[in-house]
């Protein structure tokens, strides 16, 4: 008997025991949850999907796993401290939280949460049949407004388009920014860059509340790093453009500022054409917009203070703080400027385009326009007969610059005349 009490008290214990623990060393009635996870972070973000990563937590039995909460919703369990949240939206925002669990299925507190947003596709800009698709102008085009997201820029010295106004616009991608590169010449402009400049004429100068006469806009943009050139002609109701490829001649007639009436036989290039003028070496590019050209206050209505500042200002230029860092073209119209000064700036702007390594120019006229170039290494002085003559010259072919206008700029030639005369003496 006392053998069989033994016995018996033996298997008690060793059932009490089976019942009560297990290999693990864990208590079935354990209700305690384990630590919040912490140090929730990203690793890696693509345009649909985030990469998370985070600090294990602690349990007194340990943690078996963890759930991912998508915006308050459960989406995975997993046994890492890492994971990939796939099929997700470009730019979109998401918060995301973690929560550890044990085998007895208990959960801690969800860890702090965790804002990411995916990238933003950028989908490469093309040109639509219609201006009024661009995403250029708001309401209806032919006021010119210019889009949320769209800026007005100017240049300090005027090329000269048969008299034509010129309405200059830019805009950058949405978080993209022109970046200086230490040199007074074009910024670095980012993919998905736009670029217009609408010619227009007032129906009376005198009067700028007058109806304008829209001819054509033209437009750039730039995708996988390289420049294209669009172009919209404006409909005799000014109501919208339509692009085209092939040049045309648009008879223009209004009043100027004394009231003389005016007749333009206005020249669209072609796309050839513009390219002819858009180009150094294989790569198309932008002419205008300079730093150095920009370096002013225009007093447009909308940018009232230095141009390169209101662009910091903006977020929209990076890498310089200060514009007076950066030289400033001489406008070739402001007599506070050296009559020297005014020549190489008129040439700069209107005609260094085509005269530089690189660019379009005649056989046999290979100069070097550009204002950083030494005057000695221009070829101007040795060939200033022919500007002289060509600038005041309408034949095709002959005439300077051979595309942009059909008259003669009569203003610009008179300055261009004493500046020549001033290089003699």
């Amino acid at each position: 008997m006392k053998k069989y009490f033994i016995f018996s008290l033996a298997v008690l214990f060793l059932l009490v025991a089976a019942c009560g623990s297990d290999d693990d060393g864990y208590v079935d009635s354990d209700t305690e949850n384990p630590s919040a996870p912490f140090n929730l972070s990203t690793t890696n973000i693509t345009e649909t999907s985030i990469q998370i990563i985070w600090d294990s937590s602690s349990d007194n039995i340990g943690v078996t796993g963890y759930f991912v909460y998508l915006d308050g919703n459960k989406i995975q369990t997993i046994n890492e401290t890492t994971t990939i949240i796939n099929n997700l939206v470009s730019g979109n925002s998401y918060n995301i939280n973690i929560s550890a669990f044990d085998a007895n299925g208990n959960e801690s507190n969800q860890s702090e949460t965790l804002f990411a947003e995916t990238i933003i596709t950028e989908v490469p800009l093309t040109f639509e049949t219609n201006l009024s698709d661009m995403g250029i102008f708001s309401g209806a085009i032919s006021n010119l407004t210019p889009a949320e997201n769209v800026h007005l820029y100017d240049l300090n010295s005027r090329l000269f388009t048969d008299y034509a106004y010129k309405q200059r616009l830019l805009r950058l991608p949405e978080g993209a920014a022109m970046q200086y590169d230490n040199s007074d010449l074009l910024p670095n402009f980012p993919d998905n860059t736009l670029i217009s400049k609408t010619f227009y004429y007032y129906e009376d100068e005198s009067n700028t509340s007058s109806n304008k006469i829209m001819v054509e806009t033209r437009v750039l943009i730039k995708t996988e790093g390289a420049w294209k050139i669009g172009n919209y002609k404006w409909n005799n109701d000014m109501t919208e453009a339509t692009y085209t490829d092939d040049g045309s001649i648009v008879s223009v007639a209004y009043l100027n500022a004394e009231g003389i009436a005016q007749n333009i036989e206005y020249q669209i290039p072609s796309n050839t054409d513009c390219i002819d003028c858009h180009h150094i070496y294989e790569d198309t590019t932008p002419i205008g917009p300079k730093l150095r050209n920009m370096n002013f206050s225009p007093n447009n209505g909308t940018v009232n203070i230095n141009q390169l500042q209101y662009f910091i200002d903006e977020g929209m230029l990076e890498g310089i703080t200060n514009p007076s860092d950066v030289t400033v073209l001489p406008d070739w119209e402001d007599d506070n400027f050296d009559i020297l000064e005014q020549g190489r700036g008129y040439m700069d702007i209107n005609c260094a385009h085509c005269h530089q390594p690189g660019g379009f120019t005649p056989t046999g006229f290979l100069l070097d326009f550009r204002l950083e170039v030494p005057f000695d290494d221009t070829g101007i002085y040795s060939r200033r007969g022919q500007i002289e003559d060509r600038i005041q010259s309408t034949t095709p072919g002959y005439m300077m610059p051979k595309i942009g206008r059909t008259i003669v700029h009569n203003e610009g030639v008179a300055m261009m005349l004493n500046y020549l005369q001033a290089i003699e003496e």
